[in-house]
């Protein structure tokens, strides 16, 4: 049975509202998506030259319609080349935030919720000690770091870019990698699962036009990763020796060593 509402000459069945919700809740995680980046703007730009394509068409401008309509039949290709970041955000969005937040529901559903108490194995705790006693010595000497965490395992475009290394997690390890005589210590450190995976790795700075100048590349790129993959990033500034963290494209900074592992724990448990 489909629901018909009468309003005057117009008639809105059910499947006209659900198309409506759809494409209202698209365009806002478009909007989510670009805010802040340079492709809003080019996305408004789009817009704007859409609607004076549908303008002219209407006031019957064959020639600039016939202009502006071949402009418009690209336009799905221009809209792949330019916005390719956000798109590859949007499908990380629906493929994580969708099956695995489904699945994650069914695996609470089946197994008993963790107490405070448990959520972090003794040897992911001890790993969590280990950068954190790291961090706060980095801190103190100002020696800038970017560390990358991820619970996924396909980061291989993240290895090829750094040192492979494998290595089981601890303090004089990580010093060592980030110390300014290393020849290891400008880029990246990626942690996945209970191991340094690589060090020294190339990540992708974030293009946005509302990142204060006050923030350096490490900042930036912390900010570009997590807007393309799920990762949490930490960041010790140089500069100031103070600790932030990046997740889904936004930084909070100025955190101590407290409130690091606390949210390790989280992420990690």
């Amino acid at each position: 049975m489909i629901w018909l509402i009468q309003i005057g000459f117009l008639t809105i069945t059910f499947w006209d509202l659900l198309d409506i919700l759809i494409v209202g809740y698209l365009i806002f995680q478009i909007y989510k998506l670009l805010k802040g980046s340079l492709g809003f703007n080019i996305f408004i730009g789009l817009v704007l030259v859409y609607c004076v394509w549908w303008l002219v068409g209407a006031l019957g401008m064959p020639l600039l319609s016939s202009i502006l309509g071949q402009f418009i039949s690209v336009g799905m290709i221009a809209l792949l080349v330019l916005f390719q970041p956000e798109v590859r955000r949007f499908l990380l969005f629906v493929g994580e935030g969708s099956f695995q937040a489904r699945f994650k529901f069914l695996d609470r559903l089946i197994k008993p919720t963790a107490t405070s108490t448990d959520q972090v194995n003794p040897e992911k705790e001890k790993n969590i000690r280990e950068v954190i006693r790291a961090t706060e010595q980095m801190a103190k000497t100002k020696t800038g770091a970017l560390m990358i965490f991820s619970n996924r395992s396909n980061l291989e475009g993240l290895y090829s870019s750094g040192v492979l290394l494998n290595s089981e997690i601890s303090e004089q390890l990580i010093l060592s990698i980030f110390a300014k005589d290393s020849p290891l210590h400008d880029g990246a450190v990626i942690f996945s699962g209970d191991k340094i995976r690589a060090a020294s790795c190339v990540l992708p700075v974030s293009k946005r036009s509302n990142i204060p100048q006050s923030m350096g590349l490490r900042h930036r790129a912390a900010i570009g990763i997590s807007e393309n993959i799920k990762v949490l990033a930490f960041i010790v500034s140089e500069e100031t020796g103070r600790i932030a963290y990046a997740r889904n494209g936004e930084v909070v900074q100025n955190i101590n060593p407290e409130q690091m592992q606390e949210i390790l724990r989280k992420y990690l448990g």
